[in-house]
């Protein structure tokens, strides 16, 4: 097993305090249950502006957002997508077409569906066909420079980590990383040449202050603590959802015996705060 939690405001120096300054004005961004009528799915555009800024998750696994090519035919406009496996309509349609979710006919989302979307701005990156060089391009054609650890990596919608299953091929920054997928002892991956155009790779810009932590047992997660509500919690790279699990974090670093301390909290009649020897 491979588990990682994934926190939107890693770097230590933050708090749970809301700033848009700081960039951690991020509470209400991540593990959102869409509205939902029978088949159909909603997004909340007061969030996410839509059109390539959802990471939409559907029974764990994540989904690829495509911003759709329109045409025009006599009284309709056609929206259409290629690699995606799903869309939301930009400017132009009604209001009600807006804020839904258009799913491509492979996509096997049912009313019974557990779906949630996070908004996440950085960008989405899509590549096919090989073993990963066509997703640098498409990173480059919004990123000229970056580093191959700004980017979350998909394979077929699964999550894939740096030493198990994805590495990086060439430099790591700059123009030269390359995210490769391939067999052997080097990246762990599973691609290889018969079967490199059954996968779709994509990446994820990560927000700032995100940090992470990958591990083969759960004892170890959240050994530097996280902030309720700013969690992605994945199990060998299928995102679970927030009714599985808990987020609990007391933030005691060290337990001392021998001193006194108050249980403090709401009082009830005739139940007075009591002095607890630890």
């Amino acid at each position: 097993m491979i588990y990682e939690v994934v926190k939107s405001t890693g770097d230590v120096s933050v708090s749970g305090c809301h700033s848009a300054e700081l960039a951690t004005d991020t509470f209400d961004l991540l593990n959102i249950s869409p509205a939902a009528s029978q088949n159909s799915y909603f997004y909340n555009i007061s969030l996410a502006t839509g059109e390539d800024d959802i990471r939409l998750l559907l029974n764990g696994q994540e989904l690829t957002q495509e911003v759709p090519s329109q045409g025009v035919t006599t009284n309709e406009t056609i929206f259409q997508i290629e690699t995606g496996d799903f869309f939301v309509k930009g400017s132009g349609v009604s209001p009600s077409e807006r804020i839904e979710i258009n799913f491509s006919d492979s996509t096997p989302v049912k009313s019974i569906s557990k779906v949630y979307y996070n908004v996440d701005t950085g960008g989405t990156f899509i590549g096919t066909g090989e073993y990963g060089s066509s997703l640098k391009t498409s990173i480059g054609g919004r990123y000229a420079s970056s580093y191959f650890t700004d980017y979350d990596y998909f394979l077929n919608g699964q999550k894939v980590y740096s030493g198990v299953g994805i590495g990086v091929s060439a430099g790591s920054d700059g123009t030269g990383f390359i995210p490769f997928f391939g067999v052997g002892l080097t990246y762990g991956g599973v691609v290889t040449a018969d079967n490199k155009n059954e996968f779709k790779y994509t990446a994820y810009r990560k927000p700032v202050r995100t940090c992470k932590e990958t591990g083969s047992g759960p004892d170890f997660l959240n050994e530097t603590g996280f902030i309720e509500g700013r969690t992605n919690y994945y199990i060998n790279g299928i995102q679970q959802s927030p009714e599985s699990y808990l987020e609990i974090f007391s933030g005691v670093s060290m337990i001392k015996s021998g001193v006194s301390a108050n249980i403090s909290g709401e009082l009830r009649k005739g139940l007075p705060i009591t002095s607890l020897l630890l």
